[in-house]
């Protein structure tokens, strides 16, 4: 009887661990259970509004100036130290071209100019000379014909030979011949001094000239903005109409937009469109419409909106920008962003029964803003859902 207690005991003192055990995972199995009741969750109740309805037309942001850089004169490059993305200002110099040749021109005209000008003084001293003949002949001439007067007035009354009259006569003839001969020497003078001024004019003509030439050889930026394409570097030769640099001016960019033909309409120069641009983030800014080509694209049936965009240090060209054109306000259903559940791929809300109990509906969505989402189904009008803290809701819990 002894010996049947004590292994009884055994036994005893062997199951309570067991025992206690299976009580301690009892608590916690039910300490993880969920609760099937949440407390204080915000709901609401499914209404239409209004919203804008817009066209959407996506486009490229370009520079509404782009300047491309050439050369005007032949010579090797000597010095283009700009590169793709450099920024450069108006009246910067951008590319040097050798000259050297130029001044070698400038040198040779001016010594054309020099041996001129000592013509012109040789000139006008035989001017001179010239000018006092013919006040000599002329006053031989007049000499010349007193005394053929006089010897022909005594030959009249008898009181002069005849010899005396005809040497008389000779000498004024010698004497008009003489002014003749003289006045000739003056226009061949003059004439001769004309061709010597010209040929200083042109000589200052290859001055001018050369000296523009020489201001080609520094070509400056006539713009502010950023370096985008460069067609030359240092040693190559430049040649009159050679591209050297393409220069945009980056304080203006605007949005080349694709416009359906069916949209046309909706474009007028002068509105404002809302414009968006993924790589300036994600909130919106508005564009005035500057210009629309008169002509659609034949491919794709389109034509092309520029639109003037407000002034940003992070525009550039080639970024990816989206414009939405006003047609008019619609009925639409539009809810909270907070209240939409991902899932994977899918998207969708906590829709509360009458009993209160949510459960996971899958939404299409359509259009953002203000911190709203359109949805395009799965809501109907009277719905209530979970509007917020949706972490704390389950399928098949009651709310409250």
């Amino acid at each position: 009887m002894k010996k049947k207690f004590i292994l009884i005991l055994v036994v005893s003192i062997s199951l309570f661990p067991f025992a206690n055990c299976g009580k301690k995972e009892d608590v916690e199995k039910k300490a993880e259970t969920p609760s099937t009741e949440v407390i204080n969750v915000p709901t609401a109740k499914v209404t239409l509004g209004s919203m804008e309805d817009f066209y959407e037309a996506t486009g490229t942001v370009k520079a509404k100036t782009t300047t491309q850089i050439a050369a005007n004169m032949m010579g090797r490059i000597t010095s283009i130290p700009f590169v793709e993305g450099s920024t450069v200002s108006r009246g910067q110099v951008l590319v040097e071209i050798d000259n050297r040749e130029s001044y070698a021109q400038i040198e040779k005209a001016k010594a054309v100019i020099k041996e001129a000008q000592a013509a012109l003084v040789e000139i006008d001293k035989s001017a001179v000379v010239a000018n006092a003949a013919v006040k000599t002949a002329e006053a031989n001439r007049a000499l010349a014909e007193k005394t053929f007067a006089r010897i022909k007035e005594l030959y009249e009354r008898k009181s002069a030979s005849g010899q005396e009259f005809d040497e008389a006569q000779s000498r004024l003839k010698m004497a008009v011949s003489e002014v003749e001969r003289a006045k000739a020497n003056i226009p061949a003078i003059l004439s001769k001094k004309e061709q010597i001024n010209a040929k200083i004019q042109q000589a200052n003509a290859d001055i001018k000239n050369i000296n523009i030439q020489q201001s080609y050889s520094k070509i400056t930026s006539p713009v502010s903005g950023i370096v985008v394409k460069k067609f030359a570097e240092t040693g190559a030769i430049a040649s009159p109409g050679m591209p050297l640099l393409s220069i945009e001016d980056n304080s203006q960019y605007r949005l080349e937009a694709a416009v359906e033909e069916s949209k046309s309409n909706l474009a007028r120069i002068g509105n404002r469109v809302s414009v968006k641009i993924d790589a300036l983030g994600d909130g919106e800014f508005f564009g005035v419409i500057s210009e629309v080509l008169p002509s659609a694209d034949a491919a794709s049936r389109s034509y092309t909106v520029k639109i003037d965009l407000p002034a940003n240090p992070l525009l550039k060209t080639g970024l990816y920008g989206l414009a939405r054109f006003p047609i008019a306000g619609k009925s639409v259903i539009m809810i909270p962003n907070t209240a939409i559940v991902e899932r994977g791929q899918l998207r969708g809300v906590y829709v509360v029964s009458t009993d209160g109990i949510a459960q996971f509906r899958i939404v299409t969505t359509g259009k953002t803003g203000d911190g709203n989402v359109e949805i395009l189904s799965g809501l109907s009008e009277g719905d209530v859902y979970v509007s917020a803290d949706i972490y704390r809701v389950n399928d098949g819990v009651k709310v409250r």
